[in-house]
């Protein structure tokens, strides 16, 4: 049985993936522990599924968000927005206290960094079977804004939604936030 590195999706899908215009709902979307058996703060999830412009499921695609609250008071949230397509990462966002990505492949386009320190955003690439990440260029007022990459995320991604984007904490989880 191969392995779900194994599984190569061809840059055509991918880019009609990346361009084609989406929908999420938001409405009654709940938060849970990513695992129920981790340490507090413990990581939450979000999965959702992705819909076409006539409202139909796109196959094998979801959106997957995950959020850990700040261990301690000094430090931000860490934060991961993922289209994940046939259980690949596709694109991503991530954020977090002093994260970093290492790009073993520059051959691609469009050209990335080989690091990138900071928050940043990933895109898979057929070439080499891997992710790549890329900075994010827009201008961040605050580093712990769920709202600011939720929205970079579903934009980037070309997927409008419908509802309100329910947050991590303040969305009746039962998990308490650091205050800074």
């Amino acid at each position: 049985m191969a392995t779900i590195n194994e599984l190569i999706i061809p840059q055509w899908e991918i880019d009609n993936i990346m361009q084609q215009k989406k929908i999420v709902n938001f409405n009654h979307a709940i938060w849970s522990k990513k695992q129920f058996n981790q340490p507090e703060p413990a990581w939450l999830k979000l999965a959702l599924p992705v819909f076409d412009e006539n409202q139909l499921p796109i196959t094998h695609l979801k959106l997957q968000w995950q959020y850990r609250p700040a261990r301690r008071a000094e430090l931000i949230p860490e934060m991961n927005f993922m289209a994940m397509y046939k259980n690949r990462r596709l694109f991503a966002v991530d954020q977090g206290q002093n994260i970093a990505h290492h790009n073993a492949f520059t051959d691609v386009l469009p050209t990335p960094p080989t690091r990138i320190e900071g928050c940043h955003y990933h895109l898979l690439h057929e070439k080499h079977n891997q992710e790549t990440g890329y900075p994010i260029e827009k201008k961040i007022e605050k580093t712990d804004d769920f709202f600011f990459f939720s929205e970079y995320f579903l934009e980037q991604f070309n997927c409008s939604y419908t509802g309100k984007i329910p947050h991590p904490i303040y969305s009746n989880n039962g998990q308490m936030e650091l205050s800074l």
